[in-house]
């Protein structure tokens, strides 16, 4: 957003504000310069040319306008056209003089097409002679009244004419104008020299009055919509805020302002969305446009891609040296097959070199060329539910290729620079790239000759008909692509010129220092003498030559800042920050102000103008990025990244612009003074009005720009309490770092910081890899916080600083959270810093694993013949075997693979998206060993007594007192010497409940002084002979028994009534798990089918029936327990997740991954204590609002379904189901798609 105007609003906050997360940039083209006409003629260029550029990025309001009572300064226009130069000077025939001055102070420039005389840099009053010269011609038909006004137009007018009406910007505009109604006679005009024109005599300037009244005419005609009028008199020749009448004129002004100023950016909010497709085509066709010459590569390309279209054929490689040309040559090749194959044709480009310093991810690129692919062949696009890990992606992506190739349609997949790509999954070794492609489908990648990259291609590609060089331009192409770029530029070269830069570029054939040369050229005048052409004889000597160029024009310390940030950023820059950062920058705010002092000593900051007159000199070398909606500027060629690095950024200085910037993202100086020592002014405290950098800007809404830059730069200025106060110890950081796209360098500082707290964390997010990566950085907060806090609460006390923080807010957010959510109250998952020494991740549904001591390698197996091999000295994948065809199960498969590997030199290959993981947990201390007489076969306890109840196979059933655990009860076993089954103690412990494989018996629980007995059995009843075994069974408060048995039966059993037995509905499959609510007056019954019934016993009838199902997963329910207060139960299944279920509803309220199955679960408190397969204590509390959104889904972070069937308990008579899944979860998975998904273990919940 741009301000036009000297006027500073202190409304500009609020708006800032308002707009949250986009940037309000105010440019104040004045601000800062000194008010006497200066000698840099190009000020009134570089204003319009902003104006232009505001209406291009903003997505708001673009054009603010205050005009007073004063037309401004009309300055010499600094271009004439030679047509209407030489009409002038016919004019002034009579008067040499005249024309003497003129051309002293205009010469021709040839170079300029068409010839335009340039006025030279002097102070100098010329216009009286112009503008005479204008009027005689305009008289005599020799000029148009256009081109007369020229001489006469206020550089204000012209912003008013670009801004408003030149291509109809007015909706985006705001408009004030200011009238004083009378002057008083005693006031004489110098009263009013601030706010009207006044002549060097000290008069009123009526010429310009009467331009001014023009203007304002036009203005009321024109823009009567936007118009804001105001009338205010002045006293003694100002506006006083201490006023009462000139107080009400600027807060009427500021209301206006603000209130406009909002309307305009709602309008504009919506729609700011670029797709990187995009970005890379439009990078590439900017670079076709300026691109000659290479029609003998173009063509062997061409060519080659032609030759191998119908059959199966290699990649081509394109190499050469750095700034060779390699990507334009790639863009024109892409940009040739759009025109060349037909319609149905699949054009692809990266340009991976595009967002240096940093270097993309080979996952990301792979994934974002599938995705593109598979949208435009109507083909699934990869989803986490397809593609979880590299190697499902690798899968995938070579899939996608065969897919197309088997449609007929033709792909061309171009990817320039692959020696960018990061080192993740050892990316250089391109053992992602395919060498086998199938028909129709071309892949063409570029790379530097020196690289390691291409080293590895060399060796994947035996034959060099697949490799073509970017040779050195030769000089018939140097000729055309300087003529085409200077055409472009309506530029030309004297002749003496055009030689010099041939022969300098005939030396080093590099298109990238040609490039260099014609940025600078396109600059020189015909009269610019050949000794001041600087050219350097090498890429490297041109740069420093453009870096001196720049210093002599702007300053050393201005363009040295300027290019260091831009430098130093992580993500690039917007301009508003880079203005920011250099007003912070005290050595380039005392280059600034060294022969002036600012307007106001109180607020210093960079004046705008500098840095677009920097800009507009850097334009050929900037590029605009956008990131996370927002758009950055950057430079556009990694050479000259690295020169400027070189150059600028030593030590001492690269380290103090690296606190600068973490200074500005920590938001430190916002609203503070900071020092500032200026020429002819002692030691000051100033505003440097930078904005303040919240975390969020509002909820939900966060400071992405803050995420991605902070941490960077703490790191990298080794401010390390810093590092730890802002970020570490914040778990919003975390979230949205470990998240995010790109996650913080949390995982670099531990490298460098000394703290174990830090270690820890580190570990922490590690160790939650897994869920991360499979939920593609989309995880839920609260699944993050709740996890975050399952691994780091045993360490509170040990590590108060950060730690301690940490889990204190994760359970202070969990405890605000609106949904329901369980918060743990223990560390129950695995924690950092203890015996895990390193988690490798093996294939799904792995068959065998063998270790190699000699050669210290594990080698892994699955059933879809996959083997991998891992190196137990570094820990890393080393090998990848995708050529069995079955399942890797036996021995010989692991025999012939390590002959295999004895005979061949294996590449190392990291893979950071683990799926499933093998797990030491770490060692625990006994506190109680029981003797047993033989195998135990189940367990149960007696909370309120204290019993642990022990049922062994020999049929006997040993009671411990755990009050006195040297004492132990003994129920003998029945005359049929039958196993133990299942035992369950009544809800009051009163009674208990023995299952042998042939009988059921109750007996008495009492004590007989304060000692523990067991009487009976008081009832029996004999099992059938094919009776299928009891497998879960509970005991109610009035002696009756309900079991399940191993076939899905389920009864009810009345020990009361003689044996009454009723049978309830069964389950395809044996129950798991029967538990009775703490009232008796509901049972749930689980089963391994998925399904869980809640029965109502009081009367008996079934209330829900609750699916809950993981494609590929173990669904079984192992156990489950009501709440305290029976309106909620908890479940725990074989898919390793506790589930939460509302009893009177069926609902499904929240879903918890425990990386481990839960075998017993227990109500305690307003929760519950459960124990899992792995030996974890899990103790967690459950909460849960009086009302629940209508758009809460329980599943939202996994690839799970889930039903409900519930019966109509307002009708009498028999039960009808009714299912209230479409009411209760609007965001169930399609049932129909579910096909399509590969069987797969649970979202976040992924082992690790």
């Amino acid at each position: 957003v741009s301000v036009i105007g000297r006027s500073r609003f202190s409304s500009h906050r609020k708006c800032q504000l308002f707009c949250r997360s986009l940037p309000l940039q105010v440019v104040d083209l004045r601000w800062g310069i000194r008010n006497v006409p200066s000698g840099d003629h190009e000020a009134c260029e570089v204003f319009l040319e902003e104006i232009q550029r505001c209406e291009q990025m903003s997505a708001g309001p673009t054009f603010v306008a205050l005009l007073g009572n004063r037309y401004g300064h009309r300055a010499l226009p600094r271009l004439i056209p030679e047509k209407l130069f030489d009409a002038l000077l016919s004019k002034l025939s009579k008067n040499p003089e005249g024309i003497k001055t003129l051309n002293q102070w205009f010469k021709k420039d040839s170079n300029a097409v068409p010839p335009t005389y340039v006025l030279q840099p002097i102070i100098t009053r010329l216009l009286r002679l112009l503008r005479s010269a204008a009027t005689d011609a305009e008289d005599t038909g020799k000029i148009t009244a256009e081109e007369k006004q020229r001489f006469y137009t206020s550089v204000t007018e012209r912003e008013f004419e670009r801004g408003l009406w030149q291509n109809d910007y007015e909706s985006s505009a705001l408009l004030f104008v200011r009238e004083i109604p009378r002057q008083k006679s005693r006031e004489g005009p110098k009263r009013f020299a601030k706010f009207m024109d006044v002549t060097g005599d000290g008069l009123l300037d009526a010429e310009a009055q009467g331009l001014l009244a023009g203007l304002k005419t036009r203005l009321f005609v024109k823009s009567q919509k936007i118009l804001n009028l105001h009338s205010v008199e002045l006293s003694r020749g100002s506006i006083n805020p201490k006023c009462k009448e000139h107080a009400q004129y600027l807060d009427s002004v500021c209301e206006q302002f603000v209130s406009q100023m909002k309307a305009r950016i709602e309008e504009k909010m919506d729609g700011l969305v670029v797709t990187e497709a995009r970005r890379h085509i439009a990078i590439s066709a900017e670079l076709c446009r300026g691109f000659h010459g290479r029609e003998g590569l173009l063509g062997k390309l061409c060519l080659a891609m032609w030759e191998s279209s119908n059959v199966r054929h290699r990649p081509l490689v394109v190499h050469g040296g750095a700034g060779m040309g390699k990507t334009a040559v790639l863009c024109k090749l892409a940009q040739e097959m759009r025109g060349v194959l037909e319609a149905r044709a699949v054009v692809v480009i990266r340009l991976l070199a595009a967002c240096h310093p940093q270097k993309p991810d080979i996952d990301h690129v792979l994934h974002s060329i599938c995705t593109q692919v598979c949208l435009a062949s109507g083909l699934a696009p990869p989803s986490p539910l397809t593609v979880s890990t590299h190697l499902e992606l690798l899968r995938f992506f070579w899939d996608v290729l065969e897919q197309v190739s088997q449609q007929g349609g033709a792909l061309v997949i171009v990817l320039d620079s692959v020696e960018q790509l990061a080192d993740q999954h050892h990316a250089h070794k391109l053992r992602w790239l395919p060498i086998d492609l199938p028909p129709n489908v071309h892949v063409v990648v570029s790379m530097e000759t020196n690289s390691e990259a291409f080293a590895n291609m060399r060796f994947k590609l035996e034959s060099l008909g697949s490799f073509f060089e970017a040779e050195r331009l030769s000089c018939e192409e140097g000729e055309r692509i300087i003529e085409s770029d200077l055409r472009a530029s309506q530029r030309t070269l004297t002749c003496e010129q055009s030689s010099a830069v041939l022969q300098t570029v005939e030396s080093s054939g590099c298109p990238l220092h040609l490039k260099l040369i014609l940025s600078v050229a396109k600059r020189w005048t015909s009269f610019t003498p050949l000794t001041e052409l600087r050219l350097g004889t090498s890429t490297q000597e041109m740069m420093s030559h453009l870096f001196l160029m720049l210093e002599e024009k702007h300053g050393k310390e201005l363009v040295g800042g300027a290019l260091g940030y831009i430098t130093l950023a992580r993500e690039g820059l917007l301009e508003a920050e880079l203005c920011d950062v250099m007003s912070l920058d005290d050595d380039v705010i005392s280059e600034v102000y060294r022969y002036s002092l600012p307007p106001i000593p109180s607020l210093i900051r960079l004046p705008p103008l500098l840095w677009v007159r920097l800009r507009r000199d850097l334009q050929d070398h900037l590029e605009e990025r956008w990131t996370d909606g927002v758009a950055t500027i950057a430079f556009n060629n990694k050479r000259l990244s690295e020169a400027v690095s070189a150059h600028y950024l030593r030590s001492e200085r690269r380290g103090r612009s690296l606190r600068i910037l973490a200074e500005y993202f920590l938001g430190r100086w916002s609203g503070k003074l900071r020092p500032a020592s200026l020429p002819g002014l002692s030691l000051l405290l100033s505003d440097r009005k930078v904005p303040p950098q919240p975390l969020w800007f509002a909820p939900g809404l966060a400071n992405i720009r803050k995420l991605q830059e902070l941490p960077y730069h703490l790191l990298h200025s080794g401010l390390w309490e810093e590092l730890r106060q802002e970020v570490i110890s914040k778990t919003q950081h975390r979230w949205k770092g470990a998240c995010g796209p790109r996650s913080l360098p949390l995982f670099s500082c531990s490298k460098y910081m000394d703290c174990t707290e830090t270690g820890l964390i580190r570990d922490a997010l590690v160790l939650m890899k897994p869920s991360l990566c499979f939920l593609e950085g989309h995880m839920e907060v609260s699944l993050f916080y709740s996890e975050l806090l399952a691994r780091l609460s045993s360490l509170n006390s040990a590590f108060p600083t950060v730690i301690g923080r940490l889990c204190s807010q994760c359970e202070e957010w969990l405890l605000k959270y609106p949904d329901p959510i369980l918060i743990p109250r223990s560390s129950f998952l695995q924690q950092p810093g203890g015996a895990l020494q390193h988690t490798l991740s093996v294939l799904r549904g792995g068959q065998m694993m063998r270790f190699c001591v000699v050669l210290r390698l594990l080698v892994a197996g699955s059933d879809d013949g996959v083997v991998e091999v891992w190196s137990m000295l570094d820990k890393q994948l080393v090998h990848t075997l995708l050529g069995h065809t079955g399942e890797s199960g036996p021995e010989h498969t692991v025999a012939a693979t390590y002959r295999t590997l004895e005979n061949i030199r294996i590449n190392i290959r990291m893979m950071s998206r683990p799926l499933r993981s093998m797990l030491v947990p770490p060692a625990g201390s006994v506190c109680e060993r029981l003797p047993v007489s033989s195998e135990v076969s189940c367990l149960e306890l007696a909370q309120n007594k204290r019993l642990l109840l022990c049922g062994l196979t020999s049929g006997t059933v040993l009671i411990y007192p755990l009050a006195l655990p040297q004492e132990t009860l003994c129920i003998p076993p029945p005359e049929s010497l039958c196993r133990v089954l299942c035992l369950t103690a009544g809800t009051k412990e009163k009674h208990l409940a023995v299952a042998y494989e042939d009988s059921v018996c109750l007996f008495e629980i009492t004590s007989r002084d304060n000692f523990p007995t067991v009487e009976g059995p008081l009832e029996k009843f004999a099992l059938p002979l094919l009776h299928a075994p009891l497998s879960a069974m509970a005991l109610l408060p009035d002696r009756r028994l309900l079991y399940g048995t191993s076939c899905g039966e389920v009864k009810l059993w009345d020990f009361s009534r003689g044996g009454d037995v009723s049978d309830l509905e069964p389950h395809r499959s044996g129950v798991t798990c029967v538990t009775v609510s703490n009232r008796g007056a509901h049972a749930l019954v689980g089963s391994e089918d998925t399904v869980q019934r809640l029965w109502a016993l009081n009367p008996l009838a079934l209330d829900h029936t609750m699916e809950y199902k993981v494609r590929g997963q173990r669904n079984g329910v192992l156990s489950a327990a009501f709440s305290e207060t029976d309106r909620f139960v908890f479940t725990g299944s074989q898919d390793r997740t506790i589930k939460v279920w509302d009893v009177a509803s069926g609902n499904l309220l929240f879903v918890q991954y425990v990386y481990s199955p839960v075998v017993r679960m227990v109500t305690f408190r307003d929760g519950f204590v459960a124990i899992t397969r792995q030996g974890a204590i899990i103790r967690e509390l459950f909460r849960c609002p009086d009302h629940i959104g209508p758009d809460y889904n329980p599943v939202r972070s996994f690839r799970a379904q889930y039903r409900v069937t519930s019966r109509e308990k307002d009708r009498e008579g028999p039960q009808t189901s009714v299912s209230n899944l479409q009411d209760f979860n609007p965001t169930q998975l399609n049932l129909n798609l579910v096909g399509m998904f590969k069987a797969k273990p649970s979202s976040a919940c992924v082992m690790l």
